[in-house]
């Protein structure tokens, strides 16, 4: 009885440990634009994987993974996205966007074609449109290219360039936003196939779109966590203290 008091104080506190790690990664991105903040949930291993069977990707330590086994087999976090638009911030800077309402921008980068809510883009020294990080943000024709002065995208996200249509933003929305993995702060990948579909949204040029992180919110679930943590900590080195008594005790009795 005691053993398996210990054990689940210790599996509670792995638990815990991993909450802190997403909770503090959150707070890094609070003020990152387009970061989607991550959340968890605990459950035995086997009902997670009876239920989500064909569903998720194991990947083992993989930090992108959708589920993520602690040392203790029985025991599974699983880490998914919260898709929560954040707040529009208007900046007036003619390389911003933001999409009001659902969808992603399609990006291509060396590991392939990506999708992202961050639309704070650059222009490079040949003309071609790029997010910050230096990935490609593509067009119904391929990387969108900007050779004039006056540079305007419309809400449907056409492209003109000194008033004339050169092209039109690629943007796509899925079925299932359970198939998009995150890849670094603000980028998703596809791990199943899953239905494109036309996206419900507008092109905002000169705005960008805000962390879903509460910053607030997130400091008062992590001060939580870590009372949840000491508790433990107290149950688990109570039960060690019993664990040692009755062991003196069987001892003396020898």
């Amino acid at each position: 009885m005691l053993y398996e008091g210990m054990q689940k104080a210790v599996e509670s506190m792995s638990y815990l440990v991993k909450m802190q790690e997403i909770m503090t990664n959150n707070l890094a991105n609070a003020s990152t634009t387009g970061y989607k903040q991550d959340v968890t949930v605990v459950g035995n291993f086997g009902d997670l994987l009876k239920k989500n069977m064909g569903n998720i990707e194991l990947t083992g330590m993989d930090n992108s993974a959708e589920v993520v086994v602690n040392d203790n087999p029985s025991l599974a976090v699983k880490k998914t996205t919260s898709f929560a638009k954040g707040n529009l911030a208007r900046t007036d800077i003619e390389f911003d966007f933001a999409l009001d309402g659902n969808g992603f921008f399609v990006v291509s980068t060396p590991n392939g074609v990506r999708y992202t809510r961050n639309g704070s883009f650059t222009v490079d020294g040949e003309g071609i449109l790029k997010t910050k990080d230096g990935s490609i943000v593509l067009g119904q024709n391929g990387p969108i290219k900007i050779q004039g002065n006056k540079f305007e995208v419309k809400e449907d996200g056409t492209i003109l360039v000194n008033n004339k249509v050169v092209d039109k933003m690629m943007i796509v929305d899925f079925q299932d936003y359970g198939a998009l993995v995150k890849e670094g702060a603000t980028h998703f990948k596809l791990s199943r196939d899953t239905d494109i579909i036309k996206p419900n949204t507008r092109v905002l040029q000169g705005f960008l779109e805000t962390s879903n992180v509460n910053p607030i919110k997130e400091m008062v679930n992590m001060v939580n966590v870590l009372r949840s943590f000491e508790m433990s900590q107290k149950i688990l080195q109570s039960q060690d203290e019993q664990m040692k008594k009755h062991i003196e005790q069987v001892s003396r009795m020898r």
